[in-house]
């Protein structure tokens, strides 16, 4: 590896696990408020903050033609849970690992490598269903009762371990093998117990919600690959390793059955998230019209406009009429574009521009509610809000949407001059968008702490 590419790396690093470990002091410092047994409020407000706070940080992705899918397979399962006692919700994390997990109030999150690990939804749905089981089964808060005892130094280990294992398996091991040991053995024992639970939650509820069982098997017997290559003891880990899961289960794996539903859900993540080159590379395997979905979409992307309608005229997918929508927009043909964008507006993208051409006609009010269901989670959605309600003489709400953006890009000074002009203004603010407000602030503070130690 050259020097410059070498030095990239340890930046990229360094940034990476300053992050983790102020996800993980967040963390502690939520589970150090909670001295007594957890109730369904404790959980949800350290939900919360925990997801405000990964969410801040740009883990979550929240592109809505991959989530809606992914929440649709969770509200399958809790069709069939008896008495749930969560409303399920499952957040997609920015990382390409093979993991998974999930955290107090009924609150799960799958990386983006589990997503395109999978072979069809029947894996996917036993993965889910799996942490759904810790949920359902309280094994979250009751384990953080446990989890006290861990040290600061341990979680760090762990959380660091875990994510530079996505850069670089050997360093990410050693981590995870000078993390643990000893003196939490026994709390690993316990955790083993919750796996096996939780598989056994999943196996169960997976054929009620019409899904094979078998597909859990698959999936750990293809991840065992994957782990058997690291040679970290098994009393090392907290999960379990894959033969005693597989074993557990005692299912004949079969081979997966992808269906158009896997495959919409497996080319839309590649054509959306992944880098150009590997998205093309990626789309030779796909079946022929999911090839040329993901090669127009890619096409898009690349600029290559004209080229991306000759991949996506006659497909048959929502998506596919979005993204035709989006090129037109793109090579100035708003009129033409207009009817797909306003058919098919699911995901910001399609709504930034549908937004624009709307504002383009001086229909400024409409543009606004195209784009409000996106205004907490995209920078330039929130860009185009504020110049929209400054347009129309909402001075208040221009500058909540500003500040989102300048905090969302990095640009925490000018994030937080408009913070403070929406919380001093006379206009009048929700209870939600006041604790969002404060939360970005507090986070500022601590960032400009931070840049001076």
């Amino acid at each position: 590896m050259c020097s410059h590419l070498k030095n990239q790396y340890i930046r990229e690093m360094l940034s990476m696990m300053k992050r983790m470990i102020s996800v993980a002091a967040l963390f502690i410092y939520l589970m150090a408020g909670t001295t007594h047994a957890m109730t369904y409020e404790d959980e949800s407000k350290i939900a919360n903050d925990f997801i405000s706070y990964l969410d801040s940080r740009g883990f979550i992705i929240h592109d809505i033609e991959i989530t809606s899918k992914l929440q649709f397979l969770v509200d399958q399962l809790a069709d069939h849970i008896k008495d749930p006692v969560y409303s399920f919700k499952i957040h997609l994390v920015k990382d390409r690992s093979i993991n998974a997990f999930a955290i107090p109030g009924g609150q799960i999150f799958i990386n983006l490598g589990t997503v395109l690990f999978v072979q069809d939804l029947n894996e996917l749905a036993g993965v889910i269903g799996h942490e759904m089981g810790h949920c359902q089964l309280r094994h979250i808060p009751e384990d953080m009762e446990t989890q006290k005892r861990i040290s600061m130094a341990t979680l760090l280990g762990v959380l660091a371990g875990t994510i530079l294992s996505a850069k670089n398996p050997q360093v990410g091991t050693a981590l995870i093998y000078s993390s643990l040991g000893g003196s939490q053995n026994i709390r690993l024992k316990y955790s083993r117990k919750h796996e096996f639970e939780a598989d056994e939650f999943s196996r169960n509820i997976l054929p009620l919600a019409g899904f094979d069982p078998s597909g859990l098997s698959r999936f750990l017997i293809r991840l065992r690959t994957y782990e058997g290559t690291y040679g970290v003891p098994e009393y090392l880990l907290t999960h379990p390793y894959a033969e005693q899961r597989i074993a557990s289960i005692d299912r004949q794996p079969g081979k997966p059955k992808p269906d158009d539903r896997y495959w919409v859900l497996y080319s839309s993540t590649i054509a959306y998230l992944l880098p150009l080159e590997e998205a093309r590379s990626r789309a030779n395997s796909l079946p022929g019209m999911y090839k040329k979905f993901v090669l127009g979409v890619v096409a898009v992307r690349s600029g290559l406009y004209r080229e991306s309608l000759a991949y996506l005229k006659g497909i048959d997918l929502p998506q596919a009429y979005e993204w035709y929508g989006i090129a037109l927009y793109h090579m100035g043909k708003y009129k033409s574009a207009l009817p797909y964008l306003e058919n098919y507006e699911a995901s910001a993208r399609s709504r930034l521009a549908l937004a624009n051409i709307l504002d383009s006609q001086g229909k400024p009010q409409q543009a606004i509610k195209v784009l409000q269901p996106f205004q907490k989670y995209h920078p330039r959605v929130a860009y185009l809000l504020g110049k929209l309600y400054q347009e129309t003489g909402k001075h208040t709400l221009s500058h909540v949407a500003y500040a989102r953006y300048f905090y969302y890009t990095g640009h925490y000074k000018s994030s937080y001059y408009h913070i403070r002009e929406a919380l001093d203004s006379k206009g009048k603010l929700d209870a939600s968008t006041k604790d969002e407000l404060s939360f970005m602030l507090k986070e500022i503070k601590k960032a400009e702490k931070e840049a001076s130690e």
